[in-house]
């Protein structure tokens, strides 16, 4: 009869662990801060998928691809998982994990104008600066606003909608309220210290990793749960978004 020693079954154990873990191509939509910091492979999501995996033993090795390409690269086997996706994706047999972010897009402007903004219709009053492509990404009746607004535009660097909205160049901004507080913590060259009013009038967007193969999505999930419960998911988020 054969009898294992303690030590013995802890590296039969360690062995087994390692053998079972691996280092997955995580597909990622190029650069968006906070979220996506190509340039040190980190930020938010890339943080918490990185440690929620890690738990399990996983690591994760980012493809960085045009937003575009990210779940044609997930179809196609050229990546193990995707950020940041969610069902209406539309690709057959891919796993997607619980939600491990939630984007909200919002109406800012500065409290010392007293607007109220209580729908998307409202702004039509009011000069607004959005993201790049917010009219085709926030739904029709924000198109409709769009078109009918003389005093709308879009931007793709979302620091400038920051300065300009401290510089009352413009209103109104629309921008997610993360990457808003992101770029107004790094914002040096204006004084961001006039309080906002945030008007939640889009719903927000809960995303999910998509992932190839279903032990890996399971893996991904026990680790999300074990980030929140300790208290490390907001960690992670407080240290880009204060």
């Amino acid at each position: 009869m054969l009898i294992l020693k303690p030590f013995c079954l802890i590296c039969l154990f360690s062995a087994s662990y390692f053998l079972s873990a691996e280092t997955l191509k995580l597909g990622v939509g190029q650069d968006l801060p906070p979220y996506v910091l190509r340039d040190s492979n980190s930020g938010i999501e890339l943080d918490i998928a990185r440690e929620a995996l890690l738990i399990k033993g996983h690591k994760i090795t980012p493809v960085y691809l045009p937003f575009g390409r990210v779940m044609l690269a997930l179809e196609n086997g050229d990546v193990d998982a995707a950020l940041t996706v969610n069902e209406d994706s539309g690709i057959a047999g891919i796993h997607y994990s619980n939600a491990h972010i939630t984007y909200q897009n919002v109406a800012i402007a500065l409290k010392q104008q007293g607007f109220k903004i209580n729908s998307i219709s409202s702004l039509t009053d009011y000069s607004v600066l959005a993201f790049q492509y917010a009219s085709l990404y926030l739904g029709s009746e924000f198109e409709t606003m769009a078109n009918q607004n003389p005093k709308y535009s879009e931007k793709g660097q979302q620091n400038i909608q920051v300065s300009m909205l401290y510089l009352k160049r413009v209103q109104v901004v629309i921008m997610d309220l993360a990457i808003f507080k992101y770029f107004k913590k790094l914002e040096s060259r204006v004084n961001t210290g006039a309080a906002i009013d945030v008007f939640k009038i889009f719903p927000p967007t809960p995303y999910k990793v998509g992932f190839r193969n279903v032990k890996f999505k399971k893996d991904f999930d026990i680790g999300l749960s074990d980030l929140k419960k300790s208290g490390r998911y907001d960690e992670i988020i407080k240290k880009y978004v204060d």
